[in-house]
């Protein structure tokens, strides 16, 4: 009976088989699979980056001639993110030869943490990518432990340690071996670590975020900058000291750079102070206030003769409200932006820092600027409204001035500036100016008298406009506004049209 049984499994295992097979030979007549398998390995190459590993292990579940096809393709498989110990393995036997991108995260699992570190370790010298992103400073002696070698071919590296109740971690020298010849891009946030200062000539990218406020921070960071040539975007989110001990004079050069972010609270220069910017290069500074009893600031940070050197400006960029403000200078030598968040509900000064805005203005070059474009939000009545001198200070430095758009804006200072009887030197303002543009909530915000006198006495001086735009939310045309045809080359009303978004608007149609 025993034996009758075991003959039965043996032909039951044997059928099995042969079924496996031919299902196996079926499956090679479906039209995926006539597919090249050279092709075929493409397919993961346009896998969105959410939940990448599990869609691709998904592809090695859909038969055997798939699974042979993606598992043989090292380069699918060197992204380690540690979660698991037995996939980890996998994922480095399958890899084979590859460099490798580690992810290490501890999610408060010191344990799962030393066990990642140790079947990454044997392989850090294949790592171009290392990103760990640690909850408690009980990481940092596993890390040592584990990464005091040198990483060679390390591109990228990514420490980011949480919120620490207990003051910021600090990281000692000997990480790494001190060798990150070929590192790349660094991003350090919430840890101390001393910034090599030499051996980093291919660092090309630099994030720093919420690094503690100290007197020595400044000239670390200026030590940092002599050692990098090649730095081209730095990007520094609550990493700037407030104050420092660096002597007034000294100055460093960044040729390559391209891209410099800085945010801060309160918005202040001080690093800016110390540094070149190059031509070319576009600088953002942004600050935030949040709170009822926030002052609005007065006066922006007064920029220094590193920045002068954007002298080439085409386009000049100002937003204004209670609650957000912009201030954005761009052309060919470069681009600066002053970005501002106001977090005050009902701010009872709307337009204070606008006034500070135009005024700082005056720091710079504005001859060559051919667009200027004026936006407000949040409407309201202001005890500080935009008066003609300051308009008048502004707009009388744009010699090249060709549009001027005007977006939710109250009319009379820009007009007032543009006719030579209403401004101070009883001159044309801005001679070469041949567009007007205007963004208003209703007919009422236009003041057609105004503009007719304004467009009247600058045609009777040989500067007439060539195009004079009123776009209007309103459903009807501003009264007697059809008047200004016999004073502009072309006029051009639309009514019921929303106003672009800011952030859409081209900067060579500002």
């Amino acid at each position: 009976m025993s034996s009758n049984q075991a003959e039965i499994d043996a032909l039951e295992y044997d059928a099995s088989l042969v079924l496996s097979k031919i299902r196996s030979v079926k499956n090679t007549f479906a039209l995926i699979n006539k597919v090249p398998p050279d092709i075929l390995t493409l397919i993961p190459d346009y896998l969105e980056d959410v939940d990448r590993d599990q869609h691709l292990i998904k592809l090695t579940h859909v038969c055997r001639g798939w699974r042979e096809t993606f598992t043989s393709r090292p380069s699918l498989w060197t992204c380690l993110d540690c979660t698991s110990v037995d996939k980890a393995r996998v994922y480095i036997e399958r890899a084979k030869s590859c460099f490798l991108a580690a992810d290490l995260r501890d999610a408060g699992d010191t344990t799962r943490w030393g066990n990642a570190f140790l079947l990454v370790a044997p392989h850090i010298g294949r790592l171009k990518t290392l990103s760990i992103f640690a909850t408690s400073t009980q990481v940092i002696p596993v890390l040592v432990e584990h990464f005091s070698c040198r990483v060679p071919l390390l591109e990228n590296l990514t420490i980011n340690v949480g919120t620490v109740p207990k003051g910021y971690p600090s990281l000692p020298d000997g990480l790494f071996d001190g060798d990150l010849s070929s590192l790349r891009e660094l991003r350090l946030a919430g840890v101390l670590i001393s910034l090599p200062r030499s051996d980093l000539s291919s660092l090309t990218t630099l994030h720093l975020c919420d690094i503690p406020d100290d007197r020595s921070l400044l000239t670390r960071l200026l030590d940092f900058f002599d050692s990098v040539p090649n730095i081209r975007h730095v990007r520094l989110l609550n990493s700037i000291p407030s104050s420092s001990d660096v002597p007034a004079n000294r100055v460093l050069t960044l040729p390559n750079l391209k891209r410099f972010e800085i945010t801060a609270q309160p918005a202040h220069s001080i690093l800016l102070n110390h540094l070149s910017i190059p031509a070319g290069a576009s600088l953002t500074l942004e600050c935030s206030y949040s709170g009822g009893e926030s002052p609005i600031p007065s006066h922006l940070p007064k920029f220094s003769n590193g920045l002068l050197n954007l002298s080439d400006i085409t386009t000049v960029s100002l937003c204004f409200g209670p609650e957000r403000r912009f201030l954005r200078l761009h052309g060919p030598s470069g681009e600066l932006r002053f970005l501002g968040n106001w977090n005050r509900g009902r701010a009872s000064r709307p337009d204070a820092a606008t006034i500070s805005f135009l005024q700082s203005l005056g720091q710079f070059n504005l001859s060559s600027s051919r667009w200027l474009t004026v936006q407000r939000f949040n409407l309201g009545p202001s005890p500080h409204p935009i008066t003609d001198s300051i308009v008048y200070q502004t707009l009388r430095s744009m010699e090249n001035l060709f549009s001027l758009t005007l977006i939710h804006c109250k009319n009379p200072p820009f007009i007032h500036t543009l006719n030579p009887k209403k401004n101070p030197s009883a001159i044309v303002v801005c001679p070469n100016l041949k567009e007007i543009t205007f963004y208003v909530e209703g007919p009422n915000d236009v003041r057609v008298d105004e503009l007719l006198g304004m467009a009247e006495e600058r045609a009777s001086r040989g500067r007439k406009l060539s195009v004079m735009t009123i776009v209007s939310t309103g459903t009807s045309a501003p009264k007697d506004v059809f008047q200004l045809r016999k004073h502009v080359l072309r006029l051009e009303c639309k009514f019921d049209d929303a106003p672009p978004e800011w952030d859409t608007l081209p900067v060579q149609a500002m």
